[in-house]
C-alpha cells in the first residue's frame, strides 16, 4: 500500500485543520501507512487524532524558516513517503521547493478562494508547477486556477469538503428557544467579516427583532483584530443580542440548539462549518460569494446576502426570522439530504484515493 505523509502548520480549530485531520483518520482506518506532521504548537485536534489511532508528530525542527525546506525534504526521505499531501499556502510553498530534493509525489491543497491575484499569488501558483496535483476544495477556486494559470489546468482536481454525518446530526427533538438563535462558527478574522456582523446585531436590536446571535471561534489567531472586535462589541452595546464565545470542541451540540446558521465571510473556499450546520439540519444564511451560491439555493435551503452591505445582511436575517418553525425545519431537512448526497467521508476518501492512484 502507498505510504502517505500529510503536513500542515498546526492542529488549530480551523476548517483546513479539520479536513486534513479527518483525511489522516480515514487513511489510517482504511489501513494505509500514513503519518500527519505539524511544526507550530496548537494542539486543538490532537485528541481527535489520538482517538482515531493516527500516527501524528509535532516536528519542531521545521519551525526555522531558514532551514525548513531542507529539513522537510530530509523528513520526507527518512519517512519513505510515496505521496506527500500538504495543506495551507505557506506549507504548500515549502513542499513545492522541497520537492526538488525528494522523489515522492506531491499533492497541494487549496483551502480558500482567491479574491484577486497578488505578486505572492503569482509566485505561489508558479511554484505549483512542482506539484503533481492541486486540490482546491471548491469548484469556483478550481475554475479560477484554470482560467488564470492555464498551465496548471491538467493538475487541478477539486475535492469538496467532507462532514462527519454521523457526528453532525439533527436534534432528536425540536427546541423552542423563545428568541431565534442564530449560530456562527468561525475564527475572529477580517475574512470572516465580524465587525460588519456586529453592526447587524446592533440594527437587529434597534428594530427589536426576537433574535440572538452566538459566535464561536478562535480569539487568539489574530489578536489585534479580535481587540477591534471586542472594542466595537462594547461600543455597540449588544451583549443582550450577541455572545462572543471561544472555540468549542463539541460544536455539534451548539448547532443542535440553534434555529439557523450564518456565515458572513467576505470570501471562503468550501466552508466546513456550512456543511456541518447543514448536516445538523439547520437552514443557512451566508454571503453570496464564490462557492456559497453552489451550496445555498435562495429560499430553498437558506438565504444569501451581500457581505459588504449590512442592510442586505439584515434583510436575510429578517427573512429567516419571518419563517414559521416548520418552514425552517423543512429547509434544514433539505440540507441534511444534500450533505448525505455530496459531503460524506466515503466520497471524500474515494476521491483522494483515486487521485493518488492516478498520479503514481
Amino acid at each position: 500500500m502507498k505510504r502517505i505523509l500529510l503536513i500542515t502548520e498546526n492542529l488549530g480549530s480551523g476548517g483546513a485543520e479539520r479536513q486534513i485531520c479527518g483525511l489522516a483518520a480515514m487513511l489510517t482506518k482504511a489501513g494505509f501507512p500514513c503519518r500527519l506532521i505539524t511544526y507550530v504548537e496548537n494542539q486543538f485536534y490532537e485528541p481527535y487524532l489520538r482517538i482515531n489511532g493516527v500516527d501524528y508528530e509535532l516536528v519542531k525542527e521545521l519551525w526555522n524558516k531558514k532551514t525548513r525546506v531542507w529539513r522537510a525534504a530530509s523528513y520526507v526521505r527518512r519517512y519513505g513517503a510515496d505521496v506527500v499531501i500538504s495543506f495551507l499556502p505557506s506549507v504548500n510553498k515549502t513542499m513545492c521547493l522541497a520537492k526538488l530534493l525528494f522523489g515522492s509525489k506531491l499533492i497541494v491543497s487549496e483551502r480558500n478562494n482567491n479574491t484577486c491575484i497578488t505578486r505572492g499569488d503569482r509566485v505561489q501558483f508558479n511554484l505549483y508547477r512542482m506539484a503533481d496535483a492541486i486540490v482546491p476544495n471548491s469548484h469556483s477556486q478550481g475554475d479560477f486556477i484554470c482560467k488564470n494559470f492555464p498551465f496548471l489546468a491538467k493538475k487541478v482536481r477539486p475535492i469538496i469538503n467532507f462532514v462527519d454525518v454521523n457526528r453532525f446530526t439533527p436534534a432528536a427533538e425540536h427546541r423552542e428557544n423563545g428568541k431565534l438563535r442564530i449560530v456562527t462558527v468561525a475564527r475572529y478574522t477580517r475574512q470572516k467579516n465580524v465587525l460588519s456582523y456586529l453592526k447587524v446585531a446592533r440594527k437587529a436590536k434597534e428594530e427589536g427583532l426576537a433574535v440572538h446571535f452566538d459566535w464561536y471561534g478562535d480569539k487568539l489567531h489574530h489578536p489585534d483584530y479580535y481587540a477591534q472586535v471586542e472594542a466595537e462589541y462594547q461600543r455597540l452595546d449588544i451583549a443582550d443580542y450577541m455572545t462572543l464565545h471561544g472555540p468549542e470542541s463539541h460544536i455539534e451540540e451548539e448547532y443542535r440548539k440553534a434555529d439557523a446558521f450564518c456565515l458572513p465571510s467576505l470570501y471562503e473556499g468550501y466552508p466546513n462549518v456550512v456543511a456541518e450546520a447543514m448536516s445538523c439540519g439547520l437552514p443557512v444564511i451566508c454571503s453570496n460569494r464564490y462557492e456559497n451560491p453552489y451550496i445555498v439555493e435562495e429560499g430553498v435551503n437558506g438565504f444569501l446576502f451581500d457581505p459588504e452591505n449590512v442592510d442586505d445582511m439584515l434583510r436575510a436575517i429578517r427573512r429567516i426570522a419571518a419563517l414559521s418553525s416548520e418552514e425552517r425545519r423543512q429547509m434544514g431537512l433539505r440540507n441534511r439530504e444534500l450533505c448525505l448526497e455530496r459531503n460524506t467521508e466515503d466520497a471524500f476518501l474515494k476521491s483522494y484515493l483515486k487521485l493518488i492512484n492516478d498520479i503514481i
